[in-house]
Order: C-alpha cells, then structure tokens, then sequence
C-alpha cells in the first residue's frame, strides 16, 4: 500500500482552496507546488492548514541554499513536509533534515536532475533523509522521460527512506508505480485536468492503497469474508440443533430396545437370628468363712 499525493500548481490562491476541497477527503497528502508557493506564499499554507486538519501537507520548495533558514517558517506555519533539490549543497539538504527534525516533520530530497542519483541517495540517506523524490519533471516528461528506471535504482537501494515518485503517474500506471516500491505515488494533472477531480483522486488513491475503486473498492472484502464465515457457521449449527434433538429420542429408544434389562435383584434372605444362648447358671455364692 503506497500513500497518495495530490500537487496543486495553480497559481489562483481561491481555485487552489476550491481544488483541494474536492480531493482532501481522497488523498493522503496536499502538495502546495513551487509555482504556486512562490506565487501566494506562506498564507496559503496556514489556509490549507487550517482547512483541511486531516491531510498532511506538502510544500515544494526545492531549497537550493540556506536550508534550515529557508525551511523553517513553513514548518512553524503547519508543514508536514519540506522538499529540498538533492543537486544543493550537502550542507544546505543537513539543515532542511535539522529543522524538519527539530520540529517532528519530514525533509524530502528530491533527486529531479541529479546526476549520480545512487551516490546522492546513499549520502542523504546517511544524513537522516525522511523521504527521497523520484521526480522526473514536466520539461522531461514533454521529452519522453518516464520515472520508473530511477525508482528501480533508489528503491533497490534499501535505504530506510521513504520513497515518492512524480512524474506523469496516472490511474494506468499507478500498480506498476507501487508494486516497483513506491511509498508516496505523486499525481498532479491526471486529478487537477481530469473532468471530475473527485473521482480521479479516489480511483488513484484506491489503486495505491491496495483496491480497485472502478469496482467500488475492496477494502470491504476482508469483512464480507469474516461476516459470511460467521453467518455459515451460524446456519449449521442452527440447522444442527434440531436434528440432533430429532435424534435424541430415537436414540435413546434404540438404547433401551438393545440393552438387556437386567433382573431385578432378588431380596437378600434373611438372616436367621441365632438362638440366644442360655444363660449359663449362676455360680453358688461363696460360703463366708
């Protein structure tokens, strides 16, 4: 089961709060995208943070330089996690995880353009890297790129981190994305340029976690099964109970036809009662001298 995150790059602050009051109830985690964080700012966060108290929250603020400084603000204003450029200075991606640590909340290294993607997953890793970012951005996506031979790569590297892949997911592809290892699967505008984004983040989201959302879910079918098993089991002891107070007499009549009566038993005689003996005669009483 992989978790599902929504992107959100308008950079209309009202149509952002609109988008993801339709999709909240059926993802996991907001993403505040760069474009739109660098248009309206910090008060968008609060907004969502405040809104939606039941999803995490995302922002892609690629931090390039100052990573604590950079990061911290949006950490204090509800942040859950942070994204900083894996290609940045390794000091610069320590204190985004410093200040993401300080505070109980997640970095994540997005590894879009890094050119020794093993080299730069196993430093982070060792940094304390909450999550890593298979991205392949939307210029590389129009050039033909797709995420998946990077998630092989990061992924058979078993580091601890968390893994997230974005990158053109849509509904089609989002098993293969999460059965190559995939935690947190990324889908921005198969949801935002669908025709019903409701729909679209509950079909992807029921994919990710396991189900099958065209079907209306399997997420029931553990409970069908444990509820069918029992009503069985009620149904043949409930058909067992009379039968086996139909037998019981019968039973209990063939027992008796069979077992053999046995003779009453006979009254013990009874026992002559000895003769007293007589009474042997009194000796003559002493003579007094």
């Amino acid at each position: 089961m992989a978790q599902t995150q929504m992107a959100l790059d308008s950079l209309d602050f009202d149509a952002t709060v609109a988008l993801a009051a339709k999709v909240a109830p059926h993802v996991d985690i907001l993403e505040i995208g760069t474009p739109c964080i660098k248009h309206n700012g910090i008060e968008l966060l609060k907004t969502l943070r405040a809104k939606f108290p039941n999803n995490k929250i995302l922002v892609d603020l690629k931090t390039m330089d100052a990573g604590f400084y950079e990061a911290e603000p949006f950490y204090k204003a509800g942040a859950d996690i942070c994204t900083v450029l894996g290609t940045a200075d390794i000091g610069t991606i320590k204190g985004v995880i410093d200040v993401a640590n300080k505070y109980g909340k997640q970095a994540q290294v997005d590894l879009i353009n890094v050119t020794d993607k093993k080299a730069r997953t196993l430093e982070v890793a060792k940094l304390g890297a909450h999550i890593i970012g298979v991205h392949t951005g939307l210029d590389q996506q129009a050039a033909g790129q797709t995420p998946f031979a990077d998630l092989a790569l990061v992924t058979g590297l078993k580091t601890g981190a968390k893994v997230s892949v974005a990158g053109g997911v849509k509904a089609a592809t989002v098993k293969q994305v999460v059965d190559a290892g995939a935690d947190i699967v990324v889908a921005g505008a198969a949801i935002y340029g669908a025709a019903d984004p409701a729909a679209s983040a509950k079909e992807i989201t029921g994919l990710a976690h396991g189900s099958s959302a065209s079907a209306g879910g399997f997420k029931w079918l553990p409970w069908a099964i444990a509820i069918g098993a029992a009503l069985l089991v009620l149904s043949l002891l409930t058909n067992k109970a009379p039968e086996e107070a139909a037998e019981a007499p019968a039973a209990t009549e063939q027992a008796v036809e069979e077992a053999p009566m046995e003779a009453a038993p006979e009254a013990a005689p009874m026992e002559e009662v000895a003769p007293a003996e007589e009474a042997a005669p009194a000796e003559p009483a002493p003579e007094a001298q």
